[in-house]
């Protein structure tokens, strides 16, 4: 088994301090996604977190499409621990302190067995509350909370205009280009390529 650097990464929730940050520098690929889907679990399932609910836990990615493969791993690492995978056991048991209740005498892997079941549970009856959102998104709801101070009505709607973003690049772009250089070739090849692709009988790409 392939040692697991994020180990190294994490620390125990007994030695976190609030408030708390962590930033990760890496390449793609490297990990990064798998320490912060382990952060979100250790969250979630520590005994020593305080206000640890899940309403009170927020990850912020990039993209839509992040975002949903977050949510993904964090209930894949839950289903694995709930059936005891041993290899997933290993790994959160060096990053979270299980606290049993008044008296209870259950072994520590069984505990946290049943407290991943537990979590999944809360998901499943709680979804608005497992927030895994973008940037743009989560910008929108302080926007929209904040909208009566900033000057606008409470209805107020954000609407993304993309078009004119573009022009404004591609203007700055055909700025840039000089005669010889790597963008005349990119501008280049880009009309070649949307020249070709045009029906045969068409005076213009976009008929």
């Amino acid at each position: 088994m392939m040692p697991d650097k994020t180990s190294e990464i994490l620390q125990k929730d007994t030695d976190l301090r609030f408030p708390h940050f962590m930033i990760l520098r890496a390449s793609a690929g490297s990990g990064k996604t798998h320490a912060l889907t382990r952060r979100f679990v250790q969250f979630i399932l520590s005994g020593k977190i305080h206000g640890n609910d899940l309403k009170n836990i927020l990850a912020i990615t990039f993209s839509n499409n992040a975002a949903k493969e977050m949510k993904e791993r964090i209930l894949d690492w839950l289903k694995a621990l709930y059936f005891g995978q041993r290899e997933k056991l290993d790994q959160i048991k060096g990053i979270i302190t299980i606290t049993p209740a008044g008296g209870e005498t259950t072994p520590e892997e069984t505990r946290l067995m049943e407290k991943a079941g537990e979590a999944i549970e809360r998901i499943l009856d709680n979804y608005s509350d497992f927030r895994i959102r973008t940037i743009d998104s989560f910008m929108a709801t302080i926007f929209k909370a904040s909208s009566v101070d900033l000057g606008y009505t409470q209805d107020v709607e954000i609407v993304m205009n993309t078009r004119s973003s573009f022009e404004y690049a591609f203007e700055l772009f055909l700025r840039g280009v000089r005669e010889g250089e790597r963008k005349e070739a990119l501008l280049s090849e880009a009309i070649y390529k949307i020249m070709e692709s045009k029906p045969g009988t068409s005076a213009y790409p976009w008929d």
